[in-house]
């Protein structure tokens, strides 16, 4: 999987965000809890910093943080977690499956195996019920996964921004990201509009 990001990457020049914007793909953001404009770009950045870390620290040439990573990668590529569903325990399986009466969640057809709905953990909450046709977790290199759209753009991006010598976005600098400290500036912000328009800000949980 990790060969998908390790070809010779594409010319990115560093890209300078500010607080509005989501580091990781720089789309307008404004949620006041998180700096990332989605589940999707939050893990794409720990990705890509992560490996970025395995490379500085030298434990990427590890066979067993390099099946950790392959896992990681095809998750963000939209492959879902395969491997974890290959070694989830057939009672947690049974359970999930029991839970929706045998009915895929996605289209009510007969359920025939799980896929992962929340976390990698294979507890039976974060199993899903589905039928093959909607599972999301396809086999490594599946083509229903490497002909999609988004594909190629995505793995070009990643590449460039693991091998870059400079940090190509605020999120991928090993030493010095600080989502907390990236988003201050925003919740400043957000309050700031929130008192001009005369309404309060909606306190944190």
């Amino acid at each position: 999987m990790l060969r998908y990001v390790l070809r010779m990457p594409v010319t990115c020049a560093v890209i300078h965000e500010d607080s509005l914007t989501c580091p990781n793909c720089g789309t307008p953001c404004s949620a006041p809890r998180t700096p990332y404009c989605s589940e999707g770009c939050r893990e794409m950045a720990g990705f890509v910093r992560q490996f970025r870390t395995g490379l500085i620290e030298g434990w990427i040439f590890e066979p067993e943080k390099q099946v950790a990573l392959g896992q990681v990668l095809w998750h963000v590529l939209g492959g879902g977690r395969p491997l974890r569903t290959e070694i989830a325990p057939a009672n947690a399986i049974k359970r999930a499956i029991a839970r929706e009466d045998g009915r895929c969640q996605v289209c009510g057809a007969p359920a025939t195996t799980v896929d992962h709905s929340g976390s990698g953990c294979n507890r039976p909450i974060n199993l899903r019920a589905v039928c093959r046709a909607c599972c999301e977790d396809r086999s490594f290199g599946d083509f229903q996964v490497t002909e999609r759209e988004t594909y190629q753009s995505t793995v070009e991006e990643i590449s460039a921004r693991i091998a870059s010598q400079q940090p190509l976005r605020i999120c991928d600098d090993t030493t010095t990201w600080d989502w907390r400290k990236y988003l201050a500036p925003r919740v400043h912000q957000v309050k700031i509009g929130n008192i001009k328009s005369g309404s309060s800000t909606p306190k944190s949980r």
